[in-house]
C-alpha cells in the first residue's frame, strides 16, 4: 500500500513538473511572437520613413522644389517598378533551393522515397 501512496505521489510530482515546464515554454514561444511582431512594426515604420525621405528628398532636390504633378507621378511610378522587380527576384532567390540544401536533402536516410 505504501509503494502505491509513494508511486502516486512521484506521478504528481512529474506531472506538476511537466506542467510547469510546458507554462515556461507556452510563455517563451508567446514572447518571441510578440517580439517579432514588434520588430515587424518597427521595420514597416521604418521602410514608410525611408519612402518618405527619399521623396523629400527628390522634391527638395529636383525641379527647384517644385515638381509638377507628372514628375511626381512619374517618380513614384519608376519607384514602385523597381521595388516590384527587386520583390520579384527575392521570391524568385527563395524559391530556388542552393545545392547544398539540394544534397542535404538527398542525403537525408530518413527520408521517404516513392517504391
Amino acid at each position: 500500500m505504501k509503494k502505491r501512496r509513494l508511486d502516486g505521489r512521484a506521478l504528481e510530482e512529474v506531472e506538476r513538473t511537466l506542467h510547469s515546464s510546458f507554462c515556461v515554454a507556452a510563455n517563451s514561444i508567446s514572447q518571441l511572437y510578440t517580439q517579432a511582431q514588434n520588430q515587424n512594426k518597427i521595420a514597416f515604420n521604418a521602410g514608410q520613413r525611408h519612402a518618405l525621405e527619399k521623396f523629400l528628398d527628390y522634391i527638395q532636390y529636383h525641379h527647384g522644389g517644385r515638381p509638377s504633378v507628372l514628375d511626381v507621378s512619374n517618380y513614384l511610378k519608376v519607384e514602385l517598378e523597381n521595388l516590384s522587380q527587386t520583390e520579384l527576384a527575392m521570391m524568385q532567390a527563395q524559391a530556388v533551393p542552393s545545392l547544398s540544401q539540394q544534397n542535404t536533402v538527398s542525403a537525408n536516410p530518413f527520408a521517404r522515397t516513392s517504391s
